[in-house]
């Protein structure tokens, strides 16, 4: 069946690895837009261990605390059907790689922190991975903590390289209470609060509007 020729294009979500000494981003782009995305937030708590007190009640503490979950699929069907040479060598390999890179200290890193330890270096502090960030569509564009994947590798080629996989992805955005000030995610964080209170200032409008005009045909 043939779709609507008028139909707007989607735009495919991303995720994206900025290194501070590559200036090339690892994009990941989403083959296949999940079918949703679930949020959960909650508010953040006081800097110290101690509850709030009964003056504390109406307080923000800062941001809340935001964790995102998604299930992208991953499929080479498309790039076999045009006999696309990477694909038929490695599948989809590279794509689950790059998500899992999100995960691992660089190698190189790892082999100098090693020479280190064996010239008798006390302490080596853990690498700092790269500024990770989850697009989804022009408005969302947040820094994230990639908390874990779960990739479940469906269908193989007789190399026994995957050709498609469902990866479940759980994040936490990262927020200015999480990042300081130097880093890039603190502003990029800052300009999706700035959004979202601009769209929370257009619903309030519109409910306003509908409001009196329900009054007015009373």
């Amino acid at each position: 069946m043939s779709t609507f020729p008028g139909s707007p294009r989607t735009l495919r979500g991303a995720i994206v690895a900025v290194e501070p000494r590559n200036p090339l981003a690892r994009i990941v782009l989403f083959g296949y837009n999940p079918d949703e995305v679930s949020r959960s937030l909650k508010p953040r708590g006081a800097a110290s261990g101690a509850g709030p007190g009964p003056g504390d009640a109406h307080r923000i503490w800062g941001a809340p605390v935001e964790t995102i979950s998604l299930t992208v699929e991953v499929d080479a069907t498309d790039q076999l059907a045009a006999n696309d040479p990477v694909a038929a060598v490695s599948g989809i390999a590279p794509q689950l790689s790059a998500l899992e890179m999100l995960l691992y200290p660089s190698s190189s890193l790892v082999i100098a922190n090693t020479a280190l330890l064996q010239a008798g270096t006390i302490e080596i502090l853990p690498p700092e991975g790269p500024l990770t960030v989850l697009v989804w569509g022009p408005g969302r564009a947040v820094p994230i903590h990639v908390d874990g994947l779960e990739i479940t590798e469906q269908a193989f080629a007789p190399s026994l390289v995957p050709i498609r996989a469902s990866v479940a992805i759980s994040a936490t955005v990262l927020t200015y209470d999480d990042l300081p000030v130097t880093d890039a995610g603190y502003s990029l964080f800052l300009v999706h609060q700035v959004l979202k209170e601009a769209l929370a200032t257009v619903g309030a409008v519109g409910g306003a509007l509908a409001a009196v005009g329900d009054l007015a045909g009373l």
